[in-house]
């Protein structure tokens, strides 16, 4: 944080670190990921897990209920994996209510009793957002065969842990050709040079094709590609999203190396008095995008994959203002300290694979 920042930070706030961005009451958000490489990554609302519903700190009732779960032959999942070179999760835009949806993140107010760790956990102790991320092992070395219609087959030994860039700049090197004008094939599909040859599932042995880019024509469909398209919103704040199971092998995640960093939300009142700096505008209210005609989004191909979480008794802020009472105008925002993990010590990570072996060597019986 900058110095002049530490000067007007509360103390307790300077302790938690991390860091902060400013949102105005009621403003949705949504969570975008864009990687090189595969993570796995948890995210925590106030230290409930927005995909489980778990709290950071499991305790026999999470191994009871995902004792449950598995009775019902449903998934326990509770990270999005990060896959430059798989169908991965591109975003998250709230807790997974319901196979195939997710309510939105909506900020409102700690101590209000709107958010989910106090409906979840009865209680307002932690806020704001923490994020767990484990990265994929590297990968080791491996010769790869690289064919080509005009030169002769040649092996490169890299590591695959090198992005396709790299193994690009190599191979031009040898034949003498710009990397601009060269892809690489794999299965069928062109790889994108931004990611990691281990990405692929490239192996020691693998066979390549190198092509030269050439002017007009389609461009070649990149490796599972996933389609732009629009996404709906529905009532009560629900969105269609699915959260993607994770194709890994456990033992492909480097649990070891997990790290976990805290997003503070400050109210944008705050936000001004601390930095000095206006924050964005607010938002338009629901009213004015609707009256808008403006377009809800959907993404095609976006179907339910049976990880959800245990959301169902949580109610969206509509539902609170409704049962409470309120309407019109929004409270004035008021942020008291909150109490964040200031240690940094780090939690550890484990695949669905290792959660449903740990689940099933306990013994665990379900109460049905």
């Amino acid at each position: 944080m900058l110095p002049i920042i530490k000067e007007t930070l509360p103390e307790a706030m300077m302790l938690k670190g991390g860091c902060f961005i400013p949102v105005h009451q009621r403003e949705a958000l949504w969570i975008r990921f864009k990687s090189t490489r595969p993570f796995a990554v948890k995210i925590f609302l106030a230290g409930i897990n927005a995909i489980s519903g778990e709290p950071v700190i499991e305790t026999l009732a999470t191994a009871l209920r995902r004792a449950r779960l598995l009775h019902e032959e449903k998934s326990i999942q509770d990270y999005v994996v990060i896959d430059p070179a798989n169908h991965s999760q591109l975003w998250l835009d709230g807790i997974a209510k319901q196979n195939g949806s997710v309510m939105q993140f909506v900020a409102v107010p700690t101590g209000s009793g709107y958010s989910v760790e106090a409906q979840v956990a009865n209680a307002e102790s932690t806020g704001g957002i923490q994020i767990m991320v484990t990265p994929i092992k590297n990968a080791g070395l491996a010769v790869i065969q690289v064919k080509s219609l005009l030169y002769s087959t040649m092996s490169f030994r890299v590591r695959l842990s090198y992005t396709v860039f790299r193994l690009l700049k190599k191979i031009g090197q040898h034949f003498g050709t710009p990397v601009e004008q060269m892809s690489l094939l794999y299965k069928g599909y062109r790889l994108d040079k931004d990611c990691l040859i281990s990405s692929y599932g490239i192996e020691d042995g693998s066979i390549l094709f190198l092509v030269l880019n050439l002017r007009g024509g389609g461009d070649l469909m990149p490796y599972n590609s996933v389609p732009n398209g629009e996404m709906s919103l529905g009532i009560g704040g629900l969105i269609k999203q699915s959260i993607l199971r994770d194709p890994h092998p456990s033992t492909a995640w480097d649990g070891d190396n997990t790290a976990m960093f805290n997003i503070q939300l400050l109210s944008a009142d705050v936000f001004e008095q601390v930095t000095g700096a206006a924050p964005p505008p607010s938002p338009v209210t629901a009213e004015t995008y609707a009256a808008a005609g403006l377009p809800f989004f959907e993404i095609q191909g976006e179907k339910g994959e049976g990880v959800k979480g245990l959301f169902s008794d949580v109610k969206s802020v509509g539902q609170l203002d409704t049962e409470n009472g309120v309407g019109g105008s929004d409270k004035e925002l008021a942020f008291p300290t909150v109490q964040l993990d200031m240690t940094g010590q780090r939690v550890g990570f484990r695949s669905v694979e290792e959660l449903v072996r740990s689940v099933r060597t306990w013994g665990i019986t379900p109460i049905l």
